[in-house]
């Protein structure tokens, strides 16, 4: 099972993108003297679909949550995870966060012996990862959330360093230390990512960007990896579990984006989404009666059509 989620993506982060590469791949838009209509403007052929598109079933979704109408990643990948409404900022708790949600991802664990795998391109106990394997009252507590991504006994995690990694005061064991005490490789950097042929491991990217989060699809190099190369690395070392795996990948830098009403990084971030799909639409060509592949967004953020005034 595939689960992709595009943090802050909805229809117009996808058609953007859409619109876009299908411009890119018209060569009449772009020739010295393009087909004109009749008014004498260029004619475009249409949106380059993105694979997901296309999918065989699709839907929408409303995603509010317990108390706003315009919820957070924490309280909507809760919903993804275990089908519960929250308050916003809360992961995998009541509105009273006393009671804890038991997730999909742990279910599969524990219950049907899948191997699990978390990939994200921004923070590993950011909100949307934390999702699959943490319970805190506050999406916040990174250090806690940290804690309990050592304790889940995941096969694979990959993506950006982990926040507050030696506790909100620095005065507290360091997390990656707890992990390999735990029996994680801790891999820090691509040479040693590109060793990994086992699990558990946990794989932080080696070129951070802001906030110890991967690069921006806009600003990456051909030598650094792609969200695409995480899921391969992640097929390599969950599809060795007969029973099965379960992957989550977060294109989490999509919202960071739309935050910062950055068109362009939103749309290269939303074609590296598609990129990661990809790969797993790959495999299950190859497993095609055993794979599913889900692609959703947890809320839309931005807009795209609203005014910026700050």
């Amino acid at each position: 099972v595939f689960l992709f989620i595009g943090d802050g993506m909805s229809y117009p982060q996808i058609q953007s993108t859409a619109d876009y590469l299908g411009a890119l791949a018209d060569e009449d838009y772009w020739q010295a003297q393009p087909s004109l209509d009749d008014n004498g403007g260029a004619v475009l052929d249409g949106p380059e679909y993105l694979n997901f598109m296309n999918f065989e079933g699709v839907g929408s979704a409303v995603t509010y949550d317990s108390n706003s109408f315009a919820p957070d990643s924490a309280s909507t990948a809760t919903s993804l995870s275990t089908g519960h409404k929250t308050y916003s900022g809360s992961i995998n708790v009541d509105e009273t966060g006393t009671v804890e949600y038991e997730t999909i991802s742990e279910k599969l664990h524990s219950q049907k012996g899948y191997s699990i795998g978390v990939i994200t391109s921004v923070n590993l106990n950011h909100a949307t990862p934390a999702a699959f394997y943490a319970h805190q009252a506050s999406r916040n507590d990174y250090y806690d959330i940290g804690l309990e991504l050592v304790d889940s006994g995941f096969e694979y995690f990959a993506g950006g360093g982990l926040l507050d990694p030696d506790g909100a005061e620095g005065d507290q064991e360091n997390l990656y230390d707890l992990a390999e005490q735990a029996g994680y490789n801790v891999v820090t950097t691509q040479a040693e990512a590109e060793k990994v042929t086992a699990g558990p491991v946990v794989i932080i990217d080696e070129h951070l960007a802001d906030s110890d989060a991967m690069a921006y699809e806009l600003d990456r190099t051909d030598d650094m990896w792609a969200l695409s190369d995480y899921v391969a690395k992640g097929i390599e070392v969950l599809s060795q579990d007969e029973d099965g795996f379960f992957m989550m990948c977060e294109g989490g830098k999509i919202d960071w984006a739309c935050h910062a009403n950055d068109a362009a990084s939103t749309i290269h971030d939303t074609q590296a989404l598609a990129d990661a799909v990809q790969v797993a639409i790959d495999f299950a060509a190859e497993h095609p009666e055993e794979t599913l592949i889900l692609v959703t967004g947890d809320h839309e953020t931005g807009g795209l059509t609203i005014g910026f005034a700050g």
